[in-house]
């Protein structure tokens, strides 16, 4: 699977493999940002990276707000990723979006418009992420259809779609306890569960 997405970063990728400076925004909301953590999954990305490819100057830029629904995200668009002309986007939305009743279609239009936006503007490569496994019902349910629908955008758009339910659930089936990777009662990723995320972005470098 991983091997396909690599396409999704081919120019990026070629750009740092040579040596030559790259620019890398993460866009999203609190899972971005990396909310009661010292380090999120940019930190964790950006480290593995610069230790890949020294001879790359690699700018990380995290636009992670907490709170932000992909409405948000759409609003502050223009001065949070298309300022920075990026050669990689990164965007993650979806759990507030389900948890303050933004309907999937909704949802799914404010995708669709930020990737023709990032097209139309700086032409950066793009990867959509889906985010981790919830604790807390009724939300652990619902927010799989606004992770999936992340998925057919990336889709029907030809972006890359990031897996991160799947990779965490990849791991909890193998074993890991799901509560070993997210803050007590916070249903937000702790360092290890921070890890993996940036572990799947990395294995497309």
């Amino acid at each position: 699977m991983n091997e396909e997405l690599r396409k999704y970063v081919e120019r990026t990728r070629r750009d740092i493999e040579s040596g030559a400076d790259a620019t890398i925004v993460c866009f999203g909301d609190s899972i971005t940002a990396g909310y009661a953590v010292r380090r999120g999954f940019p930190s964790f990305l950006l480290e593995s990276l610069r230790q890949r490819f020294p001879d790359s100057k690699i700018e990380m830029i995290n636009s992670g707000i907490s709170g932000d629904t992909s409405q948000d995200g759409l609003s502050r668009l223009d001065w949070a990723v298309l300022s920075y002309e990026p050669d990689l986007v990164t965007i993650n939305f979806g759990i507030n979006d389900c948890v303050l009743g933004l309907s999937l279609e909704e949802f799914e239009m404010n995708l669709v418009v930020m990737v023709r936006r990032i097209r139309a503007g700086p032409d950066s490569e793009i990867l959509l992420l889906s985010s981790q496994p919830l604790e807390s019902p009724p939300y652990d349910q619902r927010v799989l259809d606004y992770y999936q629908t992340v998925e057919r955008v990336a889709k029907e758009m030809n972006v890359g779609f990031v897996d991160v339910y799947g990779a965490w659930m990849k791991r909890v089936q193998a074993g890991m306890p799901l509560d070993s990777l997210i803050l007590p009662g916070l249903d937000h990723p702790n360092e290890a569960g921070y890890r993996i995320i940036a572990e799947e972005l990395m294995s497309l470098f």
